[in-house]
């Protein structure tokens, strides 16, 4: 330090500049920011004029949660209503104003918004509010849509109308998520159309309302980003009837969907529709049976839960492709020449494990080869594995990351470890140990100890004929054991007696991993 400059305690402490304690009470959650009130007047005042407010009525109970319903309302209330009232008489600007709030405690309409409407008139620039439960009696005050400071906004729960004028004024907003609103089509597009700078938009769970007669129906938001007039069946109604501009999603990098109607056409000229778009997520979508997407700025491909399909994808940008659910799509990459992931996630539920099943396993697998694959899996299994000899000659797909949790009697183990070692060539095997007392996860240890006792046994043997009787390793040549510790966050050698030791049991869940060296072996398509 320079001669003649020094810092001062006060107080013995030794103060920070307010900007950077706001910053730092800015990345913990509401509640963590207000405990940080208590550590000194600076820290205390700082939370007092935070650009980022919190309200959160989940924060005000007492402890063991028995103070009456009632009172925490009006706690909640009386506490949020002074807070606004301090941030307007000190004349400060709210940043970002999130509110939590239950839908079904007193007149709470009101309340919220009363709130909302003070922090758009304090010029917020992110705001986030959810009422649980969701109710469609609550309406967003139309001062939101006509906030012109705002760049983000999330609503959970409630209903949004059109602005009496019928213009939305948003027009820097760049995200945009909606779950289990009450909307009608035609809103969604005239927030789309006129916020040109939007970048993340999602929408999940959304009901749509649409006026037949004097009457108003709700239904499930269906076809609302088909990119043409959005129609619903004769029989219901229709809604607004406008071409939709495909300039109004020039800006977009990031789409979620979930639960979402989606057409045929929608994948249609995709790079003409999101020409910077890099992150795409399908959640229990519906409507198509193919997916043909050809995009070279998509960086990330998300699926979950979606019904068998067929899906073809020219991405050269791709870093990561993620699937999660039951099914086994039909996949087709254009080769590519840069390296990316692939971070699988299966669930298995049947009476009897086949071949047929393993089969499926393998080719899916191996669609995926040129890139590196992680594979969790979770068996919920009623009866044995059925013989696997029909894909012992069949190509191995290799797999980076192998991850096993079962649901099933242990008698299972042995012919399930030997189907998946016929259907793929894990790297790395990480499997959690779980103390005795863990009943439920008695299957998952048995598990481990068997995988233990193989590998060990076919270590200590060294042969290259495999053991049919339980999986095979003919190609193996070296396994090691390790185990995390999470005090040092590092990996560290294991004994295979620790795991195979009865006496032995960790005080809390545990996670291990085996490391496997096999010999080369050219992976071939299927």
């Amino acid at each position: 330090m320079e001669k003649g400059k020094r810092i001062e305690a006060i107080n013995a402490e030794i103060p920070l500049p307010e900007g950077i304690i706001q910053h730092i009470q800015s990345l913990l959650s509401g509640k963590q920011a207000a405990q940080t009130s208590i550590l000194s007047k600076s820290w205390y005042n700082a939370w007092l004029t935070s650009p980022n407010l919190h309200l959160d009525e989940r924060n005000f109970q007492k402890r063991g949660g028995e103070s009456p319903t009632s009172q925490i309302a009006d706690g909640f209330s009386e506490f949020a209503k002074k807070t606004m009232q301090r941030y307007q008489t000190l004349n400060l600007k709210i940043e970002k104003f999130s509110l939590w709030m239950k839908s079904n405690e007193g007149d709470r309409n009101s309340l919220a918004s009363e709130l909302i409407v003070k922090a758009v008139k304090m010029s917020v620039n992110d705001l986030k509010f959810e009422f649980h439960p969701p109710t469609e009696t609550f309406v967003l005050p139309r001062e939101v849509l006509g906030a012109e400071t705002l760049i983000g906004l999330s609503v959970i729960g409630c209903k949004i109308d059109r602005p009496v004028d019928g213009k939305v004024s948003c027009s820097g907003l760049k995200s945009l998520i909606l779950r289990r609103v009450y909307i009608g089509d035609d809103v969604v597009w005239d927030i789309i159309s006129s916020c040109p700078l939007i970048e993340k938009l999602l929408l999940s769970e959304c009901e749509c309302l649409i006026d037949i007669k004097d009457s108003t129906v709700a239904r499930r938001m269906s076809k609302v980003l088909s990119l043409r007039s959005p129609t619903i069946e004769q029989n219901v109604g229709s809604v607004v009837d406008r071409p939709i501009k495909l300039s109004e999603f020039q800006n977009l990098k990031s789409l979620f969907l979930e639960k979402i109607h989606i057409d045929r056409l929608y994948f249609r000229d995709f790079t003409l529709k999101f020409p910077c778009l890099e992150d795409l997520t399908l959640w229990c979508c519906y409507g198509y049976s193919g997916i043909n997407i050809s995009s070279p700025s998509l960086q990330c491909i998300s699926l979950a839960q979606t019904r068998t399909f067929k899906a073809t994808f020219d991405v050269p940008s791709i870093r990561k492709f993620k699937l999660s659910g039951s099914s086994f799509p039909n996949l087709s990459f254009t080769p590519l020449s840069r390296e990316w992931v692939s971070e699988i996630s299966i669930k298995c539920s049947c009476f009897l494990l086949s071949a047929s099943w393993l089969l499926k396993l393998g080719k899916f697998l191996t669609k995926l080869s040129p890139s590196k694959i992680s594979l969790s899996i979770v068996f919920f299994l009623e009866m044995k594995i059925d013989n696997v000899g029909d894909i012992q000659d069949l190509p191995k797909p290799v797999v980076e990351n192998l991850m096993l949790s079962i649901h099933s009697s242990s008698s299972v183990c042995s012919a399930l470890l030997d189907g998946l070692f016929w259907s793929c060539r894990p790297r790395v095997i990480t499997q959690y140990w779980f103390p005795r007392s863990y009943i439920a996860e008695k299957a998952n240890n048995e598990l481990l100890e068997l995988l233990c006792k193989t590998l060990i046994r076919q270590e200590r043997e060294n042969c290259c004929i495999p053991n049919q009787n339980i999986i095979s390793l003919r190609d193996l040549e070296e396994v090691n054991v390790e185990i995390f510790e999470e005090t040092l966050g590092v990996w560290r050698c294991l004994l295979w007696e620790t795991l195979l030791d009865a006496s032995s049991s960790p005080e809390a869940r545990r996670k291990i991993r085996f490391q496997l060296r096999w010999r080369e072996e050219r992976i071939t398509s299927i």
